[in-house]
């Protein structure tokens, strides 16, 4: 089996059972592909030798292997998620961070981690996955087309300045929407728990087939959160009097011009989450978020 693990670097408490895990990994003839920044990272902790019998890859290259390990918070489970992006393989993550939402492992049961990854006792969630597209508007250059994708969310709001931003919506090509205020987030089932939750949003469970759209700081009472079907195809005309706004694609944040539009529907390919043997979604909110538990 083929194992790739990234992480972010504020591991100094749990660098023994990173360091016992990959031994183990190795140690079972199994091959394990880091991604280098990481790599790098623990071995200037660890010591040379952590390295031997583990790859090294950058991030702009395709690990294709039959487990990606992300070890850190959701942050991290992010970078993974995109790292590994098309390649169908699923994403385990082991939380050393503070929420973890999106992990199923901690180091505090190490050897259920080992157990359910070197013997493939685990379930496996499909998560829906956003596209997100714009006219990209290289200084010099001529505009291109460029397309990411989410697992949690898109967010389009207002940069540096005070002024609130307009957003025209259109949802299969019927103009009906028009969000003002500090901005729009666009979440998948995933996403509900994310970004959408603060501005609150509802929480959908992750088999839906929904996005959620919900305003950023409404300049209205009538402007309400409102879920979509997964079909759906949401363009939004982005203007204002700055010029430009703020577009964050899963947190990673680019600057574009007023007067883009982002076109956003759902990705032709899905994230599969490792998850717990007999997982349930409402057990989750319970023992990340408290929702539901005894006050």
């Amino acid at each position: 089996m083929r194992f790739a693990i990234n992480g972010n670097k504020r591991q100094d408490g749990h660098l023994d059972h990173i360091e016992r895990l990959v031994s183990a990994f190795v140690a079972a003839d199994h091959q394990v592909v880091m991604a280098r920044p990481f790599l790098d990272y623990l071995a200037g902790r660890l010591g040379p030798r952590f390295a031997l019998g583990v790859i090294p890859m950058e991030l702009s290259e395709k690990p294709r292997a039959d487990i990606a390990v992300s070890i850190g918070g959701d942050g991290a489970f992010l970078k993974t998620a995109r790292w590994v992006a098309d390649g169908g393989e699923p994403v385990a993550g082991i939380n050393t961070g503070h929420l973890g939402f999106l992990s199923a492992f901690t180091f505090d049961r190490p050897e259920e981690i080992r157990s359910c990854l070197l013997e493939g006792r685990f379930d496996v969630d499909r998560r829906t996955l956003l596209e997100v597209s714009w006219d990209a508007d290289p200084v010099g250059g001529t505009p291109r087309r460029q397309s990411v994708t989410a697992l949690n969310e898109v967010a389009i709001t207002r940069a540096d300045t005070a002024s609130m931003v307009r957003l025209p919506t259109r949802v299969n090509g019927c103009e009906s929407l028009t969000y003002s205020g500090d901005g729009l987030i666009i979440s998948t089932p995933t996403g509900s728990t994310a970004y959408n939750l603060s501005v609150g949003g509802p929480i959908l469970d992750p088999s839906l087939g929904g996005f959620v759209v919900s305003p950023v700081a409404a300049h209205s009472l009538n402007i309400r959160p409102v879920v979509f079907g997964d079909t759906a195809v949401i363009e939004v005309l982005c203007e204002g009097r700055a010029p430009a706004l703020r577009l964050a694609v899963d947190g990673k944040a680019v600057s574009i011009p007023t007067g883009t539009r982002v076109t956003v529907r759902k990705a032709p390919y899905t994230l599969s989450i490792v998850q717990n043997p007999g997982h349930c979604f409402s057990d989750t909110l319970l023992n990340k978020l408290g929702l539901g538990g005894l006050v």
